[in-house]
């Protein structure tokens, strides 16, 4: 990603109001556990697809994604993800307002709502695709996408027992996940968010070589937004 993309990656985490929380209690409509489908071995209620369509604009296609995982030793685990549902190419702030509100009802019928490949148009207005997958774990979802930063020889496991242990203070809802990117909102702040930073750094330095500049700045954000992301070039 050019210094440009990276830049306008910030500004649209400023300026989206990510401090919103994707667990509050917007009301949605009732969908029933007996109204079910099956679309691409996803079993999903079909009157909560047909509202997610809707507010979409977009027709579901099949998900398929292959993943490349390495270990420390070079070894390689290659598979296909081949069960759910992608609606491509959706502008960000839409984005995250689906995934905010739908988010809720898609985890009780245990499958997981996220966004995924980040891409941008010809002016840099950015894009994710959204994705609706079984299984409503969200570190399992971040082990078979495989997030890495092998770049910084950070592997797919430490980027579990990181996610899992940072967890443990903040509460994530995990919004983005992907190769070697992940964004989450916190629902709340660490105890020791200078501390927190500072680790985040320390396993994701381009969080500030090549995002917010500084750790002050980092710092500031997630208490204005309560957004936390990772992002290895």
């Amino acid at each position: 990603m050019n210094t440009i993309k990276t830049l306008l990656v910030i500004l649209c985490i400023a300026n989206f109001n990510c401090g919103q929380d994707a667990k509050s209690n917007t009301k949605f409509a009732s969908y029933s556990i007996l109204d079910l489908e099956v679309q691409n071995g996803l079993k999903i209620n079909s009157k909560l697809l047909s509202d997610i369509a809707k507010a979409i604009g977009k027709k579901p296609e099949n998900f398929k994604r292959e993943v490349y995982k390495f270990d420390e030793s070079g070894n390689e685990d290659n598979y296909v993800l081949d069960k759910g549902l992608i609606f491509k190419f959706i502008d960000e702030q839409k984005a995250h307002v689906i995934f905010e509100k739908f988010y809720k009802k898609v985890i009780e019928g245990n499958n997981y709502i996220f966004l995924t490949n980040m891409d941008f148009d010809d002016d840099y207005n950015t894009y994710y695709d959204i994705v609706i997958i079984d299984n409503s774990d969200p570190f399992k979802l971040i082990e078979r996408i495989g997030t890495h930063g092998i770049n910084y020889d950070v592997y797919n496991h430490d980027v579990l027992r990181k996610m899992k242990e940072w967890d443990q203070d903040v509460d994530f809802v995990f919004v983005v996940v992907d190769e070697s990117r992940i964004h989450a909102y916190m629902q709340k702040l660490p105890e020791d968010i200078q501390q927190f930073s500072s680790d985040v750094y320390d396993f994701c330095p381009d969080v500030i070589d090549q995002g917010y500049g500084s750790m002050d700045v980092m710092i500031s954000d997630y208490k204005e937004s309560k957004y936390f992301w990772l992002w290895w070039d």
